[in-house]
């Protein structure tokens, strides 16, 4: 994990290297093209601090995680190990280079997978001792880092957590303690280290109809449920696929304030939706590499061109001349949800499938394109600095049986879809047997699954 003694600058040249980075002001792309010869220098550190982390496959070891499918599939290893190292140096570039008006602000504040290899010591010892470097380094102050004391992995060998940190805080620490390098490891959490390991493959399962959903309901005699009292009556519930997420620390105890919950909601989707999907375009590795931005003859693999196909897709080719954009400004902007509970993220819509559908149609979206709108929210709120781990779940909804979600205007004799559709959408008539209430056909459409996804469209987050 040491870094190529070849390499041009040492640990002790990182502080004033970054403090010079961040009185250029560098704040947007062309920008920071403008200063090539700074950013040259920058990068070279921010080489010698990505050497300082775990490699892939040392991570894989204390988290699964989306990073081995999406760092997969290259020809060699050694590619592999090169294309991570190379993530590594853009999120380490991210709160300088893109964020440096704001980056005082919480959203800019940046998260960190730290381990300690300290040997013969407890979880609770190597804890210590890492964040005694951390405050005992010269010019890291409180506000500078936020921690929970939370470890995801400990055993005998390693133990991991992460923190939240100013742009510079981490080369600060290497710079004062050159012997950190021994005993611990500090990796940029990127967008694909806070995916829980087969996330994109459940919602892909859950968008093709493979997995069970929508077809669970719970108002049943056989559980002891009285179909028959007026609480029930013209009433179902349907299971709904979801995305778990956990805050970063220091999101909700910002600079020793209790940050709303109402405040943390909405920067996460202005995280998202601003400037067109501009944010999650400029703030995206893939996109970057994909697009040719690190050279024709960058590689990436398979995964990242999907991903960057969505954001070109939504962020491109779906905004208007006018700065309109469907997907953002709609779908997720007006019909989606964002609460916070506790240090979860719960981001559910406003509308049941039947209804989601309308919008839909209302948007001209085909059944891609509403997919194509939900894996973008699904990297956003990864992508998001203030997003530390994301995971699908599913949770049950109550709705009308008639695929309405406004309880009050449930009817007992209501049928499926949305108050006389043609029944090719929404739920299908009780079972006589069981009086248990199935959805109908749904699973023969892609856009329906992927409007059961969202709330709006039968989504819901736990």
């Amino acid at each position: 994990m040491k870094p190529n003694p070849k390499q041009m600058f040492t640990i002790a040249s990182l502080g004033l290297l970054l403090q010079s980075a961040t009185a250029n002001g560098i704040s947007s792309i062309k920008a920071a093209a403008d200063q090539k010869n700074s950013r040259k220098l920058t990068n070279t550190v921010y080489e010698t601090l990505a050497s300082y982390g775990l490699t892939l496959d040392e991570f894989k070891e204390v988290r699964d995680s989306e990073s081995p499918a999406d760092f997969g599939g290259l020809p060699s290893s050694g590619d592999t190990q090169q294309l991570w190292l190379d993530a590594a140096v853009f999120e380490y570039e991210v709160p300088t280079y893109y964020g440096i008006q704001d980056m005082s602000t919480s959203p800019h504040y940046h998260p960190y997978l730290v381990c300690s290899t300290h040997p013969d010591l407890s979880g609770s010892q190597r804890e210590s001792l890492v964040n005694d470097t951390f405050q005992n380094t010269p010019g890291v102050f409180a506000s500078h880092l936020y921690t929970d004391g939370n470890m995801f992995h400990n055993d005998e060998t390693i133990s991991c957590g992460v923190l939240r940190a100013f742009n510079d805080t981490i080369a600060k620490v290497y710079e004062a303690n050159p012997n950190a390098e021994e005993y611990m490891t500090v990796n940029p959490l990127s967008s694909s280290m806070k995916m829980m390991e087969n996330t994109v493959e459940i919602l892909r399962s859950w968008f093709s109809g493979d997995v069970d959903g929508g077809g669970v309901v719970s108002i049943n005699e056989e559980d002891g449920t009285d179909i028959n009292s007026p609480s029930n009556m013209g009433r179902m519930e349907v299971k709904q696929m979801g995305l778990h997420m956990v805050l970063c620390p220091g999101v909700q105890d910002f600079e020793v304030e209790d940050v709303p919950d109402e405040e943390i909601a909405d920067s996460i989707k202005g995280f998202i939706t601003e400037e067109g999907g501009g944010t999650v375009e400029k703030l995206s590795f893939y996109y970057h590499r994909v697009s040719g931005m690190d050279g024709p003859q960058a590689v990436h693999t398979e995964r990242m061109d999907e991903w960057s196909a969505v954001i070109s897709q939504v962020a491109t080719n779906w905004t208007k001349s006018d700065g309109s954009n469907a997907c953002l400004d709609t779908i997720i902007g007006e019909y989606m949800d964002f609460d916070v509970t506790n240090r979860n993220l719960e981001v559910s819509s406003k509308f049941s499938t039947w209804e989601g559908i309308q919008v839909g149609k209302t948007l001209g979206f085909s059944e891609e394109d509403l997919e194509t709108c939900i894996w973008y929210l699904t990297y956003g709120l990864a992508l998001s600095p203030m997003v530390c781990t994301l995971e699908p779940r599913t949770k049950v909804k109550t709705l009308c049986k008639d695929g309405t979600s406004d309880l009050s205007k449930c009817t007992a004799g209501a049928d499926a879809g949305g108050g006389g559709n043609d029944g090719n959408v929404g739920v299908g008539p009780p079972s006589s047997a069981s009086s248990r209430i199935w959805l109908g056909p749904w699973r023969s459409s892609g856009a329906l699954v992927a409007l059961c996804f969202f709330s709006f469209l039968g989504f819901a987050i736990l």
